[in-house]
């Protein structure tokens, strides 16, 4: 009985495995050897069934373990990465990801010779790597994301002397990559580049939650409700609310929730179907942040923001979130 690999069809994850292998095995049949210029039977599947069938127990496994490995590494990349100036120590990446010392310090050492992780000369504490400050530079910029709302956030912060900050949205979380720093001597710095935040928390982040469906309104305040309560005490309630008052107003207002005397304005990037893309952020120290001065930066910070996505329109086509999500991963590869 001839084997007929056209037939093959199945659901079985496994059996398509083994079917991508007997494929393979069938391909060599040119070859000179056992089948070679003989059609292929169930009698030679027989004979090969249990190699193969050991071959992708190892690949499965080993694929698994890889998988593992980058999970747990990006863990600890994540728990150095909170504690910024800081530094962590073993024992705090260990809490942090519930890791063993040992194995936290093995991935440890081998993050601090690939570059992405520092270690202090004494043995203390760990930081982000220089090699990693050059990645996020890159990817902060790809596709020209950056580089497209540069004119106008340059133009915001010699108007308003004030930080200006640029976020987009990934999956639940806003990611800030840019940050432009006004003259005002009294600077409010509460986001750094790469910084995230959930959705909701913060003006920029704000900004993007509200501009978004009921459905991913919903969705994303569930998913964050616990962090957003735990980290800046504010309820699902609340978030509802603050997404309730940006689209009546047009743009977000975070009058100190996420440091106390620190006021902030979130301007949306709107896509071709009017939702967020991204968003502008004016932050000042409350006292500068009174209700004309906050009217007039936010008059300035829409014709940016309109400004901004005409700009990103051109370099990328129709806007919506994936477009920019898709030119934020990219930039990295096409680098290199």
């Amino acid at each position: 009985m001839e084997f007929n690999l056209n037939k093959w069809n199945t659901d079985s994850m496994s059996m398509r495995i083994f079917g991508g292998r007997l494929r393979k095995c069938v391909t060599m049949m040119s070859i000179p050897g056992p089948f070679g210029g003989k059609p292929f039977t169930l009698s030679h599947l027989s004979d090969i069934y249990p190699t193969m069938c050991a071959d992708d127990s190892r690949t499965d496994s080993d694929r698994l373990q890889s998988m593992q490995s980058l999970d747990r590494a990006m863990l600890i990349l994540r728990a150095v990465a909170a504690r910024r100036s800081l530094g962590a120590k073993l024992a705090d990446i260990s809490n942090e990801t519930g890791l063993s010392r040992s194995t936290a310090h093995r991935f440890l050492g081998a993050l601090v010779q690939a570059g992405l992780l520092e270690q202090e000369p004494t043995g203390g504490s760990y930081f982000l790597g220089l090699e990693l400050c050059e990645f996020g530079a890159i990817a902060a910029n790809r596709f020209g994301l950056r580089d497209a709302a540069h004119p106008s956030m340059g133009r915001l912060t010699e108007q308003t002397q004030d930080t200006v900050y640029m976020s987009i949205r990934h999956n639940y979380e806003s990611i800030c990559i840019e940050r432009f720093e006004g003259d005002y001597p009294i600077k409010t710095l509460t986001l750094d580049i790469g910084d995230r935040r959930p959705l909701g928390v913060g003006a920029g982040s704000l900004a993007l939650l509200a501009f978004q469906s009921d459905e991913f309104v919903s969705r994303a305040i569930a998913l964050n409700a616990t962090e957003a309560e735990r980290k800046w005490n504010l309820s699902a309630t609340q978030l509802f609310d603050f997404v309730a008052e940006t689209r009546q107003q047009g743009y977000a207002l975070n009058p100190g929730r996420v440091a106390p005397g620190m006021t902030a304005i979130g301007v949306p990037i709107l896509g071709e179907k009017g939702e967020a893309v991204a968003a502008l952020g004016v932050g000042a120290i409350s006292s500068r942040m009174g209700s004309e001065r906050c009217r007039q930066i936010v008059a300035l910070m829409q014709d940016e923001a309109g400004q901004v996505a005409e700009r990103l329109s051109r370099r990328l086509g129709p806007l919506d979130t994936q477009v920019v999500n898709r030119a934020y991963r990219a930039g990295l590869r096409n680098h290199r």
